[in-house]
């Protein structure tokens, strides 16, 4: 009797320690399918391409400077063209401008960024020479401009001069929305305000905006 419950015993330790065996193999099996076939990755997206576009991408200031630092060439170009090379950038005024009456998507309320750039600043767009602020207005309204109402009032600390002038430039009839100013060289305060008329007849009233700039 108890030859045959050890015999039975052994098999089914045998059995057992078989099958013990075999689960083990599949698992390895099915972990090395799934390892070697992960799930594809996600295509990086065309903002993400583009942002590291740009990063790798040198701006016109940079690349001016890297010219200007070439022995001669300043000169060289300052002899040709009678004007004084530089690079600067713009400066925003303090705050958007509160503005009424237009918007994006049928809203009746935006706001009007305004910025102004000192000189001198040649050989890149825009040219503006020293001593002079160009002002510059965007309301935040898609729609082509027809009309420019828009002013600027500054006065100049430095040299106690000032004035009221219209941003009024155009190019092909088209109004910028800008003015270049002979402001004189110092510390100038300025407030930007007034209307900009649209094709479709829509017309932004900006409020007004201030600013302190070193021209």
């Amino acid at each position: 009797m108890s030859r045959r419950f050890g015999r039975t015993a052994r098999r089914l330790a045998v059995r057992l320690t078989a099958t013990v065996a075999a689960a083990a193999a599949g698992a390895v099996v099915f972990s090395g399918v799934a390892s070697a076939a992960p799930a594809p990755a996600a295509p990086p997206s065309l903002q993400g391409l583009l942002g590291e576009l740009t990063k790798t991408l040198p701006l016109p200031q940079d690349l001016l400077g890297g010219l200007l630092a070439t022995p001669g060439v300043t000169d060289l170009i300052e002899g040709a063209t009678g004007q004084e090379v530089g690079a600067t950038t713009a400066k925003d005024f303090l705050f958007p401008a509160p503005t009424f009456g237009c918007g994006v998507a049928g809203n009746p309320m935006t706001v009007t960024v305004a910025s102004a750039q000192s000189g001198p600043n040649f050989p890149i767009p825009p040219w503006i020479e020293r001593g002079n602020l160009r002002f510059q207005a965007l309301p935040a309204h898609l729609d082509l401009p027809k009309k420019s109402d828009l002013q600027v009032a500054w006065f100049n600390t430095t040299t106690l001069e000032g004035g009221v002038v219209p941003l009024d430039d155009t190019i092909m009839n088209v109004p910028t929305l800008s003015k270049t100013v002979a402001t004189g060289e110092g510390n100038v305060l300025a407030a930007m305000f007034g209307q900009v008329s649209y094709e479709s007849g829509t017309t932004c009233t900006a409020l007004g905006t201030v600013g302190q700039f070193t021209a």
